[in-house]
């Protein structure tokens, strides 16, 4: 039930989705040698004479040292997240794409709730849930841009003369393509000798990156880069296949929802060639019949303890407390499961039944009047109830496990 107050102001007004909040972590980071890098690969991607060829070429060669290339993780960062709210990641479901982003984050709810119910786990541990669709705009990667702005700052503040190099190296890469003006002025020796300029200075200011308290901020932007890069690469493959993956639980779904009518689920097991398959239909009845509610829902051994003891009670139990009455010590050995079909009782005094049965079940006699057996055995009585019942707890539970 939705909450009513402020519910008049949603409906009468427009959510304005964008990847404003991005951008905003963006620009911090996008500072001395990240803008350099940044323009470059706006300019690399943007070039109309460039072949495929030697788009390949610069890429690589920007990429030469990939966590100096920052530019190229904040271009791919903004073009994704805005991606992400035109629906351009999903699959295409209709003419209207603004309503894809609504629909995806609809599908991926559903995912939150279908798929522990399914699988016994959360969609977020495979991926699945908000952060595996949509972590760039909710959140995932505002502790890795955080860290790269702080690596960034500090390096841009030092001034160093390899990052001057490196920065020059750069904007003569994008000088150059902006002197294009078609494929008949271009030069390729002038862009392959640029190109190694540019290598000879990512290699030198790496270097100096490798040296004093630099060395921690090089490590921060080697692994903030990636963790950036490995979420937008997870966001493109999820969105890719979104509609897939739902068609994929529903069918789930359905087939776990067959198995509850008799007929369907004789027919889906006579028409079926996969065993594996098969195997959940055949045993469905047989495991139904063993589900207990009161045995379902333990998830620790406090739990178990006051369950076994709440059952039992249910079943009577114990149903002989005093080690005093021998005559109804007696009577509980017989009915035991472990005696009664092993030895014969017949004929025998309490005292005897009581001594056979101490005896049968290894329960020791050395120096035991009849009294002391008779404790000794009805203690052990008890707890087999209690034992029991645990296995009836641990089937059930076992039942009740998705496998």
């Amino acid at each position: 039930m939705p909450v009513n107050q402020g519910l008049k102001t949603l409906i009468e007004s427009t959510p304005n989705f964008n990847n404003q909040h991005v951008q905003n972590l963006i620009a911090p980071v996008n500072i001395g040698f990240v803008t350099k890098t940044r323009t470059l690969v706006q300019k690399t991607n943007a070039s109309t004479v460039l072949t495929v060829s030697q788009r390949n070429d610069l890429n690589a060669t920007l990429n030469i040292q990939a966590h100096l290339n920052l530019g190229k993780v904040l271009e791919d960062l903004d073009l994704h997240t805005t991606k992400i709210y035109t629906g351009a990641l999903g699959q295409a479901r209709d003419d209207n794409p603004v309503s894809l982003f609504l629909d995806h984050v609809q599908t991926v709810q559903g995912f939150i709730t279908t798929i522990p119910n399914l699988y016994g786990y959360t969609a977020d541990s495979i991926n699945k849930g908000v952060a595996g669709h949509f972590g760039t705009v909710s959140g995932s990667v505002t502790s890795a841009m955080d860290t790269l702005k702080e690596a960034v700052v500090h390096i841009n503040s030092k001034s160093e003369s390899t990052d001057t190099a490196f920065q020059t190296a750069a904007q003569n890469l994008i000088n150059f393509l902006d002197s294009l003006g078609d494929s008949s002025s271009f030069d390729e020796s002038t862009f392959n000798s640029l190109q190694s300029a540019f290598q000879t200075a990512a290699n030198n200011f790496d270097t100096e990156l490798k040296n004093g308290d630099y060395t921690v901020f090089r490590t921060n932007m080697i692994n903030q880069r990636k963790i950036i890069v490995d979420q937008i690469a997870l966001e493109v493959a999820n969105l890719g296949t979104i509609d897939t993956y739902n068609e994929s639980l529903a069918s789930v779904s359905i087939y776990s929802a067959l198995a509850e009518d008799t007929d369907v689920r004789n027919l889906i097991i006579q028409s079926s060639q996969n065993n594996t398959f098969k195997s959940y239909f055949e045993n469905y009845s047989n495991r139904e019949s063993q589900l207990n509610p009161l045995f379902t829902g333990l998830a620790d051994d406090s739990a178990e303890t006051t369950a076994v003891d709440e059952i039992l009670k249910l079943k009577g139990l114990p149903d002989v407390v005093d080690f005093l009455d021998l005559d109804s010590v007696s009577s509980k050995a017989q009915r035991d499961d472990r005696l009664k079909t092993t030895v014969s009782f017949k004929g025998l005094s309490t005292e005897q039944i009581i001594t056979l049965a101490c005896e049968t079940l290894k329960i020791s006699i050395n120096n035991k009047d009849v009294y002391a057996k008779s404790k000794s055995l009805l203690a052990n009585l008890n707890n087999h109830d209690r034992d029991l019942v645990k296995i009836q707890i641990d089937a059930n539970q076992q039942i009740d496990t998705l496998s």
